[in-house]
């Protein structure tokens, strides 16, 4: 019989779900796989059959219920490792310690700036993690900022970058405006920069008045973003088109000129590998996670962060060298291919993984 593997993720239509059912899908071949989800599977996403699939009780896996749910599974299957991310963390860890699980994986995909800096949090968070045998990181960024916030052990961590499918030939291509478009991607927080966008996007606008900005994605900033665009009269030249399905980001990554991920601070920047993933030129900021995916004029270029006059430059030299910008977005692809395409990411995952049973 089977040894048993749980994974806990949301089964969507989304990059991270791609991976996780690519990665539950390459373990089933050797073991038992049942998959936790606070999202029901519908016709957009194919999973195998044979793969076990359970829908917590809450809509969040965060109360009694839930636990008392994965008590149960778990003296079911007996599992002899558990995958968790997200919402699901903290009560994988609790009850897959209190049972006695083996291998007990949790994965922290950002860092703690994107939340706020309570001590009762982050001393909560260095306690459940204490709980957990491994701890995957999807940047070094993300790994540093674990240990120095939540006092996680260094030879605890394992870096194992984000992915995303290879989608290209599947992504429909219609160059609208000759691609005289800039896109981001992404949430509407303070943290994510998009009002170094916007200012930036002011100044290339005055030497390129034929491009536009596209905006896609939500949050609690949209009406001061959308009332710094009025005030720079550039009402006409950006667009905020709120969030959209993943199909819908890639074909705007495809057929924008360039994209720009303008944050903070970020654990990684999924939506760089995404443009990348699309032979799509990007800038990013000079930052964290995201310096350690751009090569500065290799892959794509860097700006200082926070500074929309190095970012307006940026852009304004891809504008003006057509030839640069179609080199780095080939290289940018290129780049992805190799290090984060999800095929790639499984068979390299799934090593590790299976070395810890």
């Amino acid at each position: 019989m089977k040894k048993t593997i749980f994974l806990s993720f949301s089964l969507g239509n989304t990059s991270i779900s791609d991976y996780y059912i690519s990665l539950a899908e390459k373990f089933k071949k050797d073991y038992q796989i049942v998959v936790f989800s606070d999202v029901e599977l519908n016709e957009t996403v194919s999973i195998a059959d044979d793969i076990i699939i359970k829908y917590w009780p809450s809509k969040r896996p965060t109360k009694l219920a839930d636990g008392l749910f994965l008590y149960e599974n778990i003296k079911k299957y007996r599992p002899i490792m558990t995958i968790s991310v997200f919402g699901s963390v903290n009560i994988f860890l609790i009850v897959g310690f209190l049972c006695r699980v083996k291998v007990r994986v949790a994965w922290i995909s950002t860092i703690s700036t994107h939340f706020k800096q309570r001590k009762s949090l982050l001393y909560r968070k260095s306690f459940v993690y204490k709980l957990a045998t491994n701890i995957i990181a999807n940047s070094k960024a993300t790994k540093e900022d674990a240990i120095k916030n939540y006092h996680v052990s260094h030879n605890k961590i394992k870096i194992l970058p984000n992915s995303v499918k290879d989608l290209f030939s599947e992504i429909n291509e219609v160059k609208e405006d000759n691609c005289k478009t800039i896109v981001y991607v992404g949430r509407l927080y303070s943290q994510k920069g998009v009002d170094v966008l916007i200012k930036a996007f002011y100044i290339v606008y005055s030497y390129f008045p034929d491009f536009k900005l596209i905006i896609l994605g939500g949050g609690q900033e949209e009406k001061k973003l959308k009332k710094l665009v009025s005030d720079l009269k550039i009402d006409q030249h950006v667009i905020f088109k709120g969030n959209q399905s993943k199909v819908k980001v890639l074909e705007t990554f495809k057929n924008s000129y360039l994209a720009v991920i303008p944050s903070l601070s970020e654990g990684f920047g999924f939506t760089v590998i995404e443009a990348m993933s699309m032979k799509t030129m990007v800038i990013g900021s000079n930052n964290t996670g995201i310096k350690e995916i751009i090569q500065d004029n290799k892959t794509g270029f860097l700006f200082e962060t926070s500074n929309e006059h190095d970012l307006a430059e940026k852009i304004i030299k891809s504008i003006k060298e057509p030839a640069l910008r179609h080199e780095l977005a080939l290289h940018g692809f290129e780049h992805f291919q190799k290090n984060y395409e999800t095929n790639f990411a499984v068979e390299r995952d799934w090593s590790f993984f299976d070395s810890l049973i």
